[in-house]
């Protein structure tokens, strides 16, 4: 290939796709088949068909909204294709890998294409002291976080917006990162050993790539700053039970928190 032809070719390349995608970590990123004590329990939900595997119209991003705008009602998605067998999570942090490792996670890969579903996460958790505390997080393709029914923070790749009422209250103070921006989400207060309903939702749309990071922020709290980022903080991974991150690629700066929250149900 000469030079004028490269050249061409190099700009042709979507600039957003991480190395990381060479490397495939797999649907066990999405968490355990096996049912563990003190974790997350995840449900997937296929927008194209429904539980007899008839077809539907598909307006994923207005069934989103209407889904957040709900209070988070799964009524709402009863129309739709729901997995049989769940995952167990502790932490949602997926990097960045084929969308198809999601039906993998949850033994569905023959049965739904790798486009327009969600996981929903959910758990009745607590924080290890009191605190006002903050979601911050973003994923490729949706990210969503309620606590107690109510919507706390809404995070899509690269711009992408829902038909909810959420709004960002701190569009300023968002964190760069390739697949866009992290937002910061509300703040609500929670003390130590108080249990909340929390609720995680992170979805594809397309089908090709899939990613999702979510961490947490206590207010007054010092945390370290990514290097040459104007002050950006290297915040922690939100997790219910700590580990190490070893075996995980940062496509986002985070930092693992040596007091995870707890996951009572």
């Amino acid at each position: 290939m000469n030079r004028a032809l490269l050249l061409i070719f190099i700009s042709l390349m979507p600039l957003a796709v991480p190395a990381v995608v060479a490397q495939e970590l797999g649907p066990a990123a999405f968490g355990s088949s096996e049912k563990t004590d003190g974790a997350m329990i995840g449900i997937f939900y296929d927008l194209k068909q429904t539980q007899k595997r008839e077809n539907l119209p598909n307006d994923y991003l207005r069934t989103l909204g209407e889904f957040l705008d709900s209070g988070w009602d799964e009524n709402v998605l009863s129309r739709f294709f729901r997995g049989t067998k769940p995952v167990y999570a502790t932490e949602v942090l997926i990097p960045t890998m084929k969308a198809a490792a999601a039906p993998q996670a949850f033994h569905l890969e023959n049965v739904v294409r790798p486009s327009s579903w969600f996981v929903i996460y959910k758990g009745q958790v607590s924080p290890p002291e009191d605190g006002t505390y903050r979601f911050v997080g973003v994923a490729d393709d949706v990210l969503a976080v309620g606590v107690n029914g109510r919507t706390v923070l809404v995070s899509h790749f690269s711009g992408m917006t829902d038909h909810s009422h959420w709004v960002e209250p701190s569009p300023k103070e968002r964190i760069p990162c390739w697949a866009g921006v992290m937002k910061r989400g509300d703040w609500f207060e929670c003390k130590k050993d108080q249990i909340i309903d929390l609720d995680i939702l992170v979805g594809e749309f397309p089908g090709n790539l899939f990613g999702a990071w979510l961490l947490i922020e206590k207010k007054g709290e010092t945390y370290p700053v990514v290097k040459d980022s104007g002050g950006k903080p290297i915040l922690p991974l939100f997790q219910v039970k700590a580990r190490p991150d070893n075996d995980k690629k940062k496509d986002v700066p985070f930092s693992i928190n040596d007091k995870p929250w707890t996951c009572h149900r």
